[in-house]
This record gives C-alpha cells, sequence and structure tokens, in this order.
C-alpha cells in the first residue's frame, strides 16, 4: 500500500478518517483523494489484497425453503371442491340425458330447497319437460361428484363422508357448476401410490402434498365429462384439510 504523507500537524489516522467513498479507477484501483487545510493526499490500494477500504458486498440471501405443504394424514377430513363454468349447446342431448337417468332411477336431488317436510328421503325427479330457462338447472342432477375415484375407494384410501353439488344459473343455457366431496383418510398410502402410478414425473411433490396427490389420483373434472351437450372451462379446484372441531368442555 502506498500512502502519500498528509501535510504537517494532520496525522495519517486523521486523513484515514476523513476519508470519502473509495472509488474504482479505470485501472481497476480503489483510490479516494484527502483534503485538510488546502493540502491535497491520496490512498490507494490494490484490488487483489483486502485493505483498509476495501468492502464486501453483503451475503446473498437464502433462497427460502420449500412450502411445507399438508401431506395428510390417515383418519383426517379433507374436502375437494371443484368449479367450471357450463354451457348448453345441445337441449336434445341434456334432455334425454335427463330423462334416461329418471327412467334409470339414478338421478340425486342436489340441495333441495324445497319447504316439502315430507319424511320420503328420495326427492322427486326433475321435470323433464321443465322450460329451457330451468334446463341448466337440471344438469345438477346429472353431476355425480365422485365420478373418478372408483379407483381410490376400491384401495381403501378414503371412506365419502359427503357430496354436494349445484348450478348457478348466469343465462337460459350458461352458469356456473359448483360440487364438492368430503373424504376421511384411510390409507394415505394407497392414495400416493394411485396417484404415482398414473403421474410418476410428479412423485416427489405427491409425497409431499396431499392436496396434489388427491388430484393426480382423480380427474378433479371427471363428474362433467360423461355429460353429453354441454360444453365446460374449469374454473377452480380447492383441496384443503377440515380440522377436528375442538371437543366440548363437559
Amino acid at each position: 500500500m502506498d500512502v502519500t504523507p498528509a501535510p504537517v500537524g494532520l496525522s495519517t489516522l486523521v486523513n484515514v478518517v476523513a476519508v470519502p467513498r473509495p472509488y474504482n479507477d479505470r485501472h481497476g484501483a480503489r483510490s479516494c483523494s484527502l483534503g485538510a487545510d488546502g493540502a491535497v493526499g491520496s490512498i490507494t490500494m490494490d484490488d487483489v489484497e483486502p485493505g483498509l477500504f476495501e468492502w464486501f458486498p453483503e451475503p446473498e440471501a437464502k433462497p427460502p425453503s420449500r412450502r411445507n405443504l399438508p401431506s395428510g394424514r390417515n383418519r383426517e377430513t379433507w374436502i375437494c371442491a371443484v368449479t367450471a363454468d357450463v354451457t348448453i349447446v345441445d337441449t336434445g342431448a341434456v334432455d334425454e340425458a335427463i330423462a334416461q337417468a329418471a327412467a334409470n332411477g339414478l338421478m340425486i336431488g342436489w340441495n333441495d330447497d324445497s319447504d316439502d317436510n315430507s319424511d320420503d328421503e328420495s326427492p322427486a325427479p326433475p321435470d323433464v319437460n321443465a322450460e329451457p330457462a330451468r334446463r341448466l338447472d337440471q344438469l345438477a342432477w346429472l353431476i355425480w361428484p365422485t365420478d373418478g375415484m372408483e379407483e381410490l375407494t376400491e384401495a381403501d384410501a378414503f371412506h365419502v363422508l359427503l357430496a354436494d353439488c349445484e348450478m348457478v344459473s348466469e343465462s337460459a343455457n350458461r352458469g356456473i357448476a359448483k360440487w364438492s366431496v368430503t373424504i376421511k383418510l384411510r390409507n394415505v398410502d394407497q392414495l400416493r401410490r394411485v396417484a404415482t402410478e398414473a403421474h410418476p414425473d410428479d412423485a416427489a411433490l405427491i409425497e409431499e402434498s396431499l392436496a396434489i396427490a388427491w388430484q393426480r389420483a382423480a380427474d378433479p373434472y371427471a363428474p362433467l365429462r360423461s355429460i353429453p351437450g354441454i360444453t365446460w372451462q374449469p374454473r377452480t379446484v380447492d383441496v384443503e384439510h377440515l380440522p377436528a372441531r375442538p371437543a366440548r368442555n363437559q
């Protein structure tokens, strides 16, 4: 390090303390000017060796750790809620599907808001001759929320606790389909096995996230794929853990 002597009466230490922020010259060396009582001094140092005026950048922040996703445990309760935009493009096909389902007794009444307090647990089938404005509502009778989950139930991966569905009409032939399935996990390993066999490239994600495992093991939009006379676009798929309710104090 070369140090130009400071003027008489000023110590080198004073010059060092008074030094402004160093700057890089065109040769790569760092230098700064000192001024005291009209005298000018300079200090230069080579970049190779750290010195008094050498500074180092702050260490880079570590990337955030991967978010811990709920992996799921046996006996936990989970829900998968799905929405989609649905449009009727063939009213004849829809009417025929509804009539056929009613004739086969394959009708499920979702969100029955009627005031009928009858003890009959089987709601009346939809009106197959309904007005076009009501035809979209009838689609809810054709949506089976558990479609596509047969392999999981056969493998005893979970037990279905509740299934629900509704149609939110936006026009005579267009609306939003909403359905959900609530389950209790019985064998998480079986669920992951089915998911990994279907999507081996996602094995790591399947292992750490039950939400991803469920969606890889069963197509969330399977309930719409078998309904004739409609087109649809996916909207949302939300899979959530439902924590157990705390026990009430006796």
